[in-house]
């Protein structure tokens, strides 16, 4: 009988030692600097772009490393955004008008064609470029 009283308190002891406060180190990684105060933020799920909703009703695209890729106005009314399927959808949500509007956006990507041969106008709308050489 006095075995079981000495063994609640060891019992007791032992689980108290194991809850352990651990420490969290924290950096900085990387600093958006905006030239507006951000309302809403949401990074879509392969992480490649940041959109971030500013006071000045303007949706600011950013790269993953931090750099300013474009910026869009959107409704003064948008109060959030939304990720959707994809990278190049994104829902914005008035709550004030009761509204959820579907954006795609469509990333033009320049490629460059300086000093390549070219045939027609420069400013065409489309260039189609053959590759016929192949070794």
């Amino acid at each position: 009988m006095k075995t079981r009283y000495w063994l609640l308190p060891l019992i007791l002891l032992l689980t108290a030692a194991a809850v352990a406060h651990a420490e969290v180190d924290a950096q900085v990684v990387r600093t958006l600097q905006l030239k507006a105060s951000p309302v809403d933020l949401v990074i879509p799920d392969r992480g490649r772009y940041i959109y971030v909703l500013t006071s000045d009703a303007k949706l600011q695209i950013y790269k993953n490393n931090g750099q300013l890729r474009d910026t869009v106005a959107v409704d003064p009314g948008v109060d959030r955004i939304q990720a959707g399927p994809g990278e190049d959808r994104l829902y914005l949500i008035s709550s004030a008008d009761n509204r959820i509007q579907e954006l795609n956006l469509a990333f033009i990507h320049k490629i460059p064609v300086d000093g390549s041969p070219t045939k027609g106008s420069l400013n065409a709308a489309v260039a189609v470029v053959v590759f016929t050489d192949f070794q």
